[in-house]
């Protein structure tokens, strides 16, 4: 087969042909009338093709917008005379760089090796109600610009039951529980919601071993729409959880915590969408952290010294966002060196 050419295309120029058909079929286990279906049902949505010297569909990747940061491959097949050839790859990199987005992907374990050889991040993920017993992850492939030049924070917070109250900023060593108690909230997250926690990680200074912080462990749940609180807020507030803020003017952020009274271990429960940049830069920077020392002890020094100077401040007291202000000279120049040497910086 002659080295394909990928080129966008309509799926209602192509619906009829028997190869992209069949490319089709590779990728969703449709036929006959199914096939139909699912062929009026994506014309719609974006498609890469990659055609060899003849014209003939050899590889496709349907797509779609999920924000404005974000886009999924739907569908992804390759002939099997190409596979191993590279072109896969070559599809979602220019599915991301054409759409200047994040790409998402929802697969099954037998494609994840795939995803992640292809620069994709994976998470666990719940199993699909179309497919009940296949282990599912979700995959996101980093747009460098997104996740290097972050969206400022608009100012845009609405505190749920009152803003936050000076208290002590507390750093203390390193704890041996906090995977463990990552791992009670991240079970208590899944049992409130079921299929709807596309994504439950451990993010923040807890999941870094070694390193000080306070002691509330950062999980980051991915959602398919913070928007509609009604699909999540209710279940996590019955398991315990307190709804404490929403930010709709960046990254649609939710913001819930468990302390107190929950009978869960002291928690912010950040809720994101799928591909957002935030979710990918804050686990570059834990596992950055996790593998350079000197970066690490260098941050647990900076941490010490800000909670000591916002208590001060404060009179032995203050607020965790001008404790994370004070952080953010050292945070902006680390991420800057993370992202200094990737493709697409």
């Amino acid at each position: 087969m002659s080295t394909p050419i990928i080129r966008s295309a309509a799926v209602r120029d192509l619906g009829d042909d028997p190869r992209f058909r069949a490319l089709l079929t590779l990728a969703s286990e449709a036929t006959g009338p199914a096939l139909d279906d699912l062929v009026r049902g994506i014309a719609d949505l974006e498609l890469l093709v990659a055609v060899d010297g003849h014209g003939t569909p050899a590889a496709l990747a349907v797509y779609r917008r999920l924000d404005r940061h974000a886009v999924e491959i739907e569908y992804l097949a390759v002939d099997p005379g190409l596979r191993r050839s590279g072109v896969a790859t070559a599809l979602v990199h220019l599915v991301r760089d054409a759409s200047a987005a994040m790409v998402v992907a929802r697969t099954d374990t037998d494609a994840v090796g795939f995803y992640r050889a292809a620069g994709f991040r994976c998470s666990d993920s719940p199993p699909d109600l179309r497919w009940p017993g296949r282990r599912r992850h979700l995959c996101v492939l980093p747009h460098v610009p997104l996740v290097r030049d972050p969206e400022p924070a608009d100012g845009g917070v609405e505190w749920i039951h009152g803003s936050p109250a000076p208290a002590p900023v507390l750093v203390v060593p390193p704890s041996p529980t906090w995977p463990q108690d990552f791992e009670e909230l991240a079970a208590a997250v899944r049992h409130a919601l079921g299929h709807r926690a596309l994504a439950i990680e451990h993010l923040g200074s807890t999941s870094v071993p070694g390193l000080p912080a306070k002691p509330v462990i950062d999980v980051v749940l991915t959602v398919e729409d913070p928007d509609r609180e009604g699909r999540y807020v209710p279940m996590l507030e019955a398991a315990g959880f307190i709804f404490r803020l929403r930010e709709p003017g960046w990254y649609r952020h939710r913001l819930l915590v468990a302390g107190p009274g929950s009978g869960l271990p002291a928690a912010n429960v950040h809720v994101l969408a799928p591909g957002c940049p935030e979710t990918a830069r804050m686990a570059a920077f834990r596992d950055w952290l996790r593998t350079h020392e000197a970066d690490r002890v260098a941050y647990a020094r900076i941490k010490s010294e800000q909670a000591a100077a916002t208590n001060d401040r404060g009179g032995g007291a203050g607020l965790v966002m001008d404790y994370n202000r004070a952080k953010e000279p050292f945070i902006l120049a680390l991420y800057a060196r993370i992202y200094q040497d990737l493709p697409g910086a």
